[in-house]
């Protein structure tokens, strides 16, 4: 049977009774005395009912008039319970002046309580985040039924419902919890089932940067990622935040074991943000090498038209813990068709700033090179200084994983500012 709410024909059958046992009452003769306010107590229930019984025995005290003994109160509290209270046996007693104690007493033997923590359709990490969070939950809700009757539910049904949502909103967060009542041979079985709550996640953008490796090389990493997001659409937001940092250990480790990564000794970190649209930055940079490739377009200038670009680098260790690497890179021009070549090396000032010297081969001199690491949405700097004080620099942003921008300026040019969009490659 359906575990329904019945607590409020609880409360209209408990004024109907208040009611009908009045009109009997006055044929009972009790003596009358002042007003006192009466303090009711329940034993022999189980805490998560108490509040519930105290709160409805409490209305009915509350309708008796005033002006009758404690012990009339307490007569009455007792017919009263005896109807409402399915499943016990009511007896009440007055202790001191103003307590009323009201004694449940279970009216045959309770039968033995099942719970069955029914785990929604979910597959691979959502289930193993499941079953993790969800264990040992069906003998903790066993106790709190422990002892009751089965016939108790229909008044005690909210109240239950209540303290089985605390014990799921603290392990599962984001899912609703059902509960159905079967019988069985001897026993009652409490099937507990999991339903999602608004939020939900609709779908996970992934974006993949690296300044290390070329943007098509890793740009087929994301798609590999894209089939795997299946098991995570229609999860819980607030569930799935409980297991962001989880979620990204698992990209790292799946984009850790493709042989493209592994080859080029890169190393993946990742961040979730969970939401109705998740987005997952990926971050994978190679422990020893950088390979980048670029096509740019100028504009705002008549000395430069397109170039395209490739840097390779090597990681040294000149110096224990120093970040350094050795490099060359090739511009052709495709207004005139020139190669330009720098060597260089450069070493890691602070996390994502290189401050380092290169050969530039267009002017034959050597130039000091401060840079720094374009990252997602974010602004960056270069710049350059030759050996003659001549300037050359940019501030760009990156503006997605294959597209950014600079405004440069080039001392060495006659139009010396110019906008630039790249094209990484």
């Amino acid at each position: 049977m359906d575990l329904e709410s019945s607590s409020k024909s609880c409360l209209k059958e408990c004024k109907k009774l208040v009611a009908a046992i009045f009109i009997a009452a006055t044929f009972i003769v009790f003596p009358s005395v002042s007003e006192a306010k009466v303090h009711i107590i329940a034993e022999g229930v189980r805490e998560w009912q108490r509040e519930l019984a105290v709160q409805t025995l409490t209305e009915v005290e509350e309708g008796i008039p005033d002006g009758h003994s404690v012990a009339y109160q307490s007569e009455i509290l007792r017919a009263v319970a005896s109807r409402l209270f399915s499943g016990y046996r009511i007896n009440t007693l007055v202790r001191g002046a103003e307590t009323i104690v009201v004694k449940f007493e279970t009216e045959m033997e309770p039968p033995s309580w099942k719970v069955v923590a029914a785990a929604p359709v979910l597959r691979e990490l959502p289930l193993e985040w499941f079953n993790a969070d969800s264990a040992n939950m069906s003998e903790e809700i066993e106790l709190l039924l422990r002892g009751v009757p089965l016939e108790a539910l229909s008044w005690s049904d909210r109240a239950f419902q209540g303290k089985v949502d605390e014990i799921v909103s603290a392990r599962l967060p984001g899912w609703g919890a059902e509960l159905l009542v079967t019988r069985g041979e001897g026993e009652a079985i409490m099937t507990v089932s999991f339903v999602p709550q608004m939020p939900l996640i609709l779908a996970v953008n992934p974006t993949l940067t690296s300044n290390s490796l070329p943007t098509l090389l890793h740009g087929e990493l994301r798609e590999d990622l894209m089939g795997r997001f299946a098991p995570f659409v229609g999860l819980p937001v607030e569930w799935t935040s409980k297991h962001s940092a989880e979620f990204s250990l698992w990209v790292e480790d799946y984009i850790n074991e493709r042989s493209i990564v592994e080859r080029s000794f890169s190393e993946a970190k990742a961040e979730f943000r969970p939401s109705q649209i998740s987005n997952l930055d990926v971050r994978i940079e190679s422990r020893h090498y950088t390979l980048n490739a670029w096509a740019a377009v100028y504009a705002g200038t008549s000395d430069k038209s397109a170039e395209v670009g490739l840097h390779i680098g090597r990681k040294v260790e000149l110096l224990p813990n120093v970040d350094m690497e050795a490099y060359a890179e090739g511009l052709l021009g495709l207004q005139e068709w020139n190669i330009n070549g720098r060597f260089g090396l450069r070493w890691r000032s602070v996390r994502g700033l290189w401050l380092g010297g290169e050969w530039d081969t267009e002017d034959d001199m050597w130039w000091l090179r401060l840079s720094m690491d374009p990252q997602l949405h974010k602004p960056y700097i270069w710049l350059r200084l030759n050996e003659e004080g001549s300037f050359n620099g940019a501030l760009g942003w990156k503006a997605t994983e294959y597209i950014s921008f600079e405004v440069e300026y080039d001392a060495r040019d006659d139009d010396r500012w110019s906008l630039k969009m790249l094209g990484n490659l």
